[in-house]
């Protein structure tokens, strides 16, 4: 276990942060599974609407009871 501020902040066990990387390559399992492994698993929402961000997000919660992130695009 690292116990640095990155772990503390998002409650993981690893300070690594999965990229959120939007146009389909970031799918629910692949969340899921980096925030099974003790890292921060994100949601690529940039190019999703609302209604698939929410699929999404119901996926991942499925999928797992850890932490994870949404990245969005805002301009």
């Amino acid at each position: 276990m690292f116990d640095t501020s990155i772990t503390k902040l998002f409650h993981v066990q690893y300070p690594i942060l999965q990229a959120g990387m939007a146009g389909g390559v970031t799918t629910p399992e692949l969340v899921a599974a980096v925030s099974n492994a003790g890292a921060l698993g994100q949601i690529g929402a940039g190019y999703l609407s609302p209604d698939q961000l929410r699929s999404e997000i119901r996926r991942v919660k499925e999928l797992t009871g850890a932490p994870f992130g949404v990245n969005l695009f805002i301009s």
